[in-house]
């Protein structure tokens, strides 16, 4: 059986645009790569080191990539890009263009008109602020100046080039940018996982219940490609998860020591790993994976149980848990 996971890179719908015919990058050649929970990205060819990494957005499925760092290295140049601190809004004018996005909003003003980024005309997409650099959704700059996007499914990686780029954008009454093919997972036996996929207008709640219950499937998944068990879902442990993420969510802290100095995994001798907006399930295994700690904990062939948690704080922040334990105490009474 194959379960088709939501888009990592959703296509942005954007309402009632009408557009002028506009050139973009006629005489460039340039190419940004960044990738979902990685701070290094590339830029023709040559490696730099992120502030903050490129992350998917719940509930909408949609990565975010610097907006700054990705304008730059596409060959604009940084006298065309504004920001206004008081404001909160970032301005970039190219080639007759001016594109206006909005931090805590999910406003974009394109030659002075408003549009509303959404997903599926349902989700917002809000542009953010991260270790003082913007967010926006990859997708907007294909909308905006003609990027040209390719996905590397295998990396999780969104190139960027505005090479070979068709040099107009055609008046459209509304454009909805392609959504590329899916990841799928394979051989997934949990039935609650696909019925809980196709289920129409989820709640938040039970959207980031849904990528819990995603985030053990992958972990056994990796799992048993190095020959371990699988990990049986202890509910003490989700509750135990549950109460790690939400109270970094409402004391504001990411460590594994709370700002009291209490340390839950320390306390209750289980193994822990923690991450912040990595999105979904997908995007915080991709960066524990890439971990050794976290991924020593992940393939440990002394676990027996696991619970997960993600919660999302009032700003957008996501904050992801997983606890592992190797004590028949975990185990569902």
């Amino acid at each position: 059986m194959k379960i088709v996971l939501k888009s990592l890179l959703s296509g942005v719908v954007i309402g009632s645009i009408i557009l002028s015919c506009v050139s973009v990058f006629a005489n460039q050649s340039q190419v940004v790569k960044v990738s979902i929970g990685s701070t290094v990205a590339n830029v023709n060819g040559y490696d730099t080191t992120l502030t903050f990494a490129p992350y998917i957005q719940q509930p909408s499925d949609s990565m975010m990539i610097p907006l700054r760092f990705v304008s730059t290295g596409l060959g604009i140049d940084e006298s065309n890009i504004e920001y206004n601190p008081n404001t909160k809004e970032i301005t970039i004018t190219y080639n007759g263009t001016t594109a206006k996005f909005i931090a805590g909003t999910n406003k974009l003003i394109l030659n002075g008109e408003e549009f509303s980024m959404l997903i599926e005309n349902t989700y917002p997409v809000y542009t953010e602020i991260k270790n003082g650099s913007t967010f926006i959704p990859l997708r907007s700059l294909e909308l905006a100046f003609g990027v040209k996007i390719d996905w590397e499914a295998s990396t999780k990686t969104a190139i960027l080039s505005n090479g070979n780029v068709v040099e107009k954008v055609e008046k459209s009454t509304e454009q909805v940018l392609p959504t590329p093919v899916q990841p799928t997972i394979e051989n997934n036996p949990n039935k609650e996982i696909e019925e809980q996929q196709k289920a129409p207008n989820l709640t938040t709640e039970e959207r980031l219940k849904q990528e819990e219950l995603l985030m053990v499937e992958l972990v056994n998944q990796e799992r048993a490609k190095h020959g371990l068990e699988p990990l049986q879902i202890s509910e003490k442990l989700m509750n135990t998860t549950k109460e790690k993420a939400e109270d970094m969510v409402k004391n504001d802290y990411y460590s594994h020591t709370a700002p009291n100095g209490y340390n839950m995994a320390r306390d209750l001798n289980v193994a822990e790993n923690i991450n912040i907006n990595g999105g979904g399930a997908e995007g915080n295994m991709y960066t524990w994976l890439n971990s050794k700690g976290h991924r020593d904990n992940i393939l440990s062939s002394k676990a027996k149980y696991i619970g997960v948690a993600i919660s999302q704080d009032i700003d957008g922040t996501f904050y992801a848990v997983q606890q592992f334990a190797h004590d028949d105490k975990w185990a569902n009474e």
